[in-house]
């Protein structure tokens, strides 16, 4: 592992002082550099490639003897959408993919030898192949659809440059009364392909178009599937671009002409001046947040890299009109061939944007929760038509454009098989022939497991996973507008969902019965992860509805729901030994109680959602009782356990972040170590845990957000409480470290710490709010602003008011100002 200026970057002084590694003294470029992707061979395989994407358009980079190899894939493309009547995971259940394009500089330079060096630049998002008196660079233009590629070919005799654009279907491909077409276009020497995908009101295109900017290229036509430009042999520089356009349910949209728009737009400028306006926005984001970390061993080095790596593969991925499919995102190679298909889910989704609020950026986040807060129409009507409740229902899985609409008398048909009063071999031909595409119909339809349940059956708890975190978004920035467009609805949406699930029994109290505890447990009763998921987020919708004032009847409502709820099982209860592997001991909280189903199916840990997403406890909630349940079920995790031995996972299970949400830093280094073995990662940070052709950085995120949070944590003692700060709640003795990360209330957050002992602490605060901090110190300490002033401060938690963009130091207080 690489530590060069990692002790200039850690200049810390004593804890008096109030000075450490302040924001004018880090250097971004030496942080982010550290994780920079470096081979000294080819790749093994195209999956192995290399990285390149502007959030819209993206692709991995890997080569050949002769050739760079790029596949071109957009967030904005699909073959199919929510009506779709195909199976799921059949021939046209793909998207992303445009086209494939091959960069051949002829002969074999590029072949395995010790001028082979292959390295992308994370800093500058830029991708260097070197080989026999070749060098190739390039990038995905930040700032428009485009990628710059660039050649010097320093060989004495040159040869022709051939760059191939070509498709890995047939031209026309109809399946019923679903079309993928593409067709090959010219403009001024410039050659591209357009693909359409048609069905009833579906319509998607995608196009893709290359020139050679020295401007005397050839096009040949291989095959029907194959275009080639070919450029004159020239020793030294030249340029190719390569744009591309999509659009998604737009007809009147003309992709051909937006992809050669762009190539006329870029056609003067040369690779440095368009080098230059794209490295704009890199150094910007990179300069929002940092993270710098140090030990003996380099295993900090090592998890700081992880989440360098992670944050590029989401400011690549992540900034269109959809957010990345986690099972591939941009850099699919394979042509259409992406296991699982074109769905969402919420649980692989979401775990690329945990870590994202905190490292300030937000801005990425927005197509996640845009698509999910479009989808919600659909999610009110498949709460009433699958499960006879109010609100709004989010499955497990959906399309890019939410659950699917069905016919009233299919929806009933539906309904009666998910409730359990008929069986799935009863449904009509016209039902079946409805229900084959989305994720969650198809799996009650034609796949149950155990009676009628099976994996996402009755999952209840997804949208109320994305409702939270919509309140965690609104609480970074202080949003009211956000408020009210996305968070406040999603709230108000699930928690009515469950308030329609919920049964008051003769005891008083509110149960639920045949949902699932996630993937975990099925068709139980009082599943821990329902139960959490209410009071984790009927809290927020009464507090989102007081901030905004509205809907005073339903507040009333919600809280009669939570004064009401029943509490979580207890190993100790006789229905909770009765299912099988839901009671961890007496003294813990048990999965839930033996309902129609018995058993664990796929281990998640699920006892511990109470802790993470859901927020019901935290450390700041000082309830010595709670306290003991939670971290004696950390103890007993069984997944977490399995791994911490060494298991490998093909899921990324939450139970790190709960570890570190409950103040255990000690083990922290060899918790990484052992789940990132887990996911066995390639070499470029994507892991194929979820299939061959499912790459993904789901466990960047985790472990991404599981650091962070051992770095900074600010949460409430009760949901929807102020939150109180916490620096280096869960952090190893042993490891040196320095960040500047956002928390909740709006405060951006600078400090460091060496030797256990905390060194320089800087507070910004964007919004004014009050301040609320955990004394690091333990004595009363100063809060110093810019201008001079100085208050004194004292007690466990540091209470001061701030004004808006005014930044804060806390030092200890010494009885002289400092």
């Amino acid at each position: 592992m690489r530590q060069s200026l990692l002790v200039l970057l850690l200049a810390f002084a004593e804890p008096h002082s109030g000075q450490g590694q302040q924001p004018s003294d880090v250097s971004y470029k030496a942080i982010v550099s550290q994780a920079d992707f470096e081979y000294q061979a080819p790749a093994k395989n195209s999956l192995r490639g290399q990285p390149i994407g502007n959030g819209r358009m993206g692709t991995l980079v890997w080569t050949t003897p002769s050739a760079v190899h790029l596949q071109i894939n957009r967030n904005d493309v699909f073959a199919v959408n929510r009506n779709h009547a195909g199976a799921q995971s059949s021939a046209t259940d793909y998207c992303g993919g445009c086209a494939s394009v091959v960069v051949d500089v002829g002969g074999t330079p590029l072949a395995a030898s010790e001028d082979f060096r292959q390295r992308l630049s994370l800093y500058d998002a830029e991708a260097h192949v070197a080989g026999d008196a070749i060098r190739i660079r390039c990038f995905v233009a930040s700032h428009a659809d485009v990628l710059v590629l660039e050649i010097d070919d320093r060989r004495d005799k040159p040869r022709p440059i051939r760059v191939t654009l070509s498709m890995w279907r047939a031209p026309e491909v109809v399946t019923g009364k679903h079309s993928a077409r593409y067709r090959f276009s010219k403009s001024n020497g410039d050659v591209a392909v357009v693909q359409t995908f048609e069905k009833r009101e579906h319509h998607s295109e995608s196009a893709v178009a290359i020139r050679v900017q020295d401007g005397r290229s050839q096009i040949q036509q291989i095959d029907e599937r194959t275009r080639v430009l070919v450029a004159p042999a020239k020793r030294g520089k030249r340029t190719v671009f390569i744009a591309s356009a999509g659009s998604l349910g737009d007809r009147r949209a003309n992709v051909r002409n937006d992809a050669f728009a762009i190539l006329q737009s870029v056609k003067q400028q040369t690779y440095a001046q368009l080098r230059a306006e794209h490295l704009t926005w890199w150094h910007a984001f990179w300069g929002r947040t940092f993270v710098s970390l140090e030990s003996e061993d380099g295993a900090a080095q090592a998890a700081q890299n992880w989440r360098t790596r992670h944050l590029y593969y989401m400011g690549s991925s992540s900034r269109g009109p959809l957010p990345p499919k986690w099972n591939g995102s941009l850099f699919a190679t394979t042509g259409d061939n992406r296991q699982w298909g074109s769905q969402f889910w919420v649980w692989t989704t979401e775990m690329l944007y945990f870590p994202l609020a905190k490292a300030d950026a937000i801005d990425l986040m927005d197509p996640y929760f845009d698509m999910y807060v479009g989808q919600l129409p659909r999610a009110k009507e498949a709460a009433r038509q699958r499960w006879g409740s109010r609100g709004a229902y989010y499955p497990e899985t959906t399309a890019f454009d939410g659950p699917t609409v069905l016919p009233d008398d299919v929806a009933t048909e539906f309904r009666d098989v998910l409730l359990g009063r008929k069986k799935h071999t009863e449904l009509s031909q016209r039902a079946q022939d409805l229900l084959r595409f989305d994720s969650h119909l198809r799996v009650v339809a034609f796949a149950p497991r155990k009676g009628r349940y099976t994996w996402i059956s009755h999952v209840a708890s997804s949208g109320s996973e994305l409702a939270v975190q919509a309140w965690w978004r609104y609480r970074y920035t202080g949003d009211t507008k956000w408020l009210r467009t996305h968070a406040y609805p999603l709230l108000r949406g699930t928690v009515e969902f469950y308030r329609g699930l919920v049964k008051k029994a003769e005891d008083g109290r509110y149960h639920i019965s045949g949902t699932h505890a996630h993937e975990d447990f099925w068709g139980v009763k009082n599943s821990i992860m329902d139960l959490a998921a209410i009071r984790g987020t009927a809290p927020l919708a009464i507090r989102s509805a007081e901030i905004l004032n509205v809907d005073a009847d339903l507040r009333s409502r919600w809280q009669e729901l939570l004064d009401n709820l029943a509490p979580y099982p207890m190993g100790r209860d006789p229905e909770a030994k009765a299912l099988a592997g839901a009671a961890l001991a007496e003294d813990v909280w048990a999965a839930g109680y033996l309902g129609d189903v018995n058993g664990q199916h796929n281990p998640e840990d699920v006892w511990l959602n109470p802790v993470f997403p859901f927020e019901d406890w935290t450390l700041e909630t000082r309830n010595t009782k709670v306290d003991k349940i939670v971290q004696k079920t950390l103890d007993l995790a069984p997944r977490h356990n399995s791994v911490l031995k060494g298991a490998k996972l093909s899921t990324a299970i939450r139970t790190p972040i709960a570890v570190v949400r409950a103040g255990r830093g000690e083990n922290l280094p060899a918790m990484l170590a052992s789940y990132y073995a887990a996911f066995s990662p390639l070499p470029n940070g994507m892991s194929q845990f979820e299939g061959p052709t499912a790459p993904s950085v789901e466990h960047l995120g985790l472990l991404t957000t599981t650091l962070q949070d051992a770095l900074i944590q600010s949460v409430s003692p009760r949901p929807g409480d102020p939150e109180i700060i916490h620096v280096f709640p869960a952090w190893p003795k042993q490891w040196q470290a320095s960040f500047r990360l956002l928390v909740r209330g709006g405060f951006l957050v600078s400090c460091s710490i060496r030797d256990d002992k905390v060194t320089s602490m800087e507070i910004e605060s964007r919004g004014g709010e009050a301040c609320r901090l955990r004394n690091p110190w333990g004595r009363p300490c100063d809060v110093i602003e810019t201008n001079g002033n100085v208050q004194v401060v004292s007690g466990d938690v540091l209470r001061f008011d701030t004004a808006p963009g005014k930044i804060y130091r806390v030092v200890p207080h010494t009885g002289a100002r400092q």
